[in-house]
């Protein structure tokens, strides 16, 4: 719980100075939720995002995010157990709704990140 605020307060000052920050699942807390924020401009300046670790009913890993405002899309990058790597993008969609980005089967998601357009 502590973790989710400190990541919160960090995401919400990565956008306060123009940054842009994603911070993974595992490096937030046991509740496989990671608050993500946008690159801040004019109409995102205010924009909070979050993404949760999603797993398909086959087996596939993935990871959805939502943001308050804007329009916006998952992206993900897997890797293989040979250790290829590669980046698959979620359909873009506007607030509230969820995007998500799945990996192969069998692959593992090594990062993620929400676009913004």
């Amino acid at each position: 719980m502590l973790k989710g605020r400190i990541a919160r307060t960090v995401a919400t000052t990565a956008l306060v100075l123009g940054g842009a920050l994603s911070i993974t699942p595992s490096a937030v807390a046991d509740s496989g939720s990671s608050p993500t924020a946008a690159p801040a401009s004019s109409d995102s300046a205010l924009r909070s995002c979050w993404g949760q670790r999603v797993f398909g009913s086959a087996g596939h890993h993935g990871n959805k995010t939502w943001c308050d405002s804007g329009r916006y899309r998952e992206v993900i990058t897997c890797e293989t157990l040979g250790g290829y790597q590669y980046v698959h993008y979620g359909p873009w969609v506007w607030a509230s709704a969820e995007s998500v980005a799945w990996c192969n089967l069998g692959d593992e998601i090594i990062g993620d990140w929400t676009q913004v357009g």
